[in-house]
């Protein structure tokens, strides 16, 4: 739907890390401008993963840049 409606933009989402790596949270920092890629970013973010030792890992916060280019 995005494409057929020529939606593009960046967001940065807000992750939260536990001590495994996995996001214990993640939430919109800036949007894109539109509900639906903002949406898709997020369920993205959520999807991650990260590597490092539990003791750095836990509670870190990380902003994710998620950019839509039509191609």
């Amino acid at each position: 739907m995005a494409r057929h409606l020529h939606e593009e933009g960046s967001a940065l989402v807000d992750v939260t890390l536990g001590a495994q790596g996995q996001v214990r949270q993640a939430s919109l920092h800036s949007s894109t401008g539109y509900d639906d890629l903002d949406s898709t970013a997020l369920a993205a973010a959520r999807n991650i993963s990260c590597t490092g030792s539990a003791s750095t890992l836990a509670g870190m916060h990380v902003l994710l840049p998620v950019t839509f280019h039509l191609h």
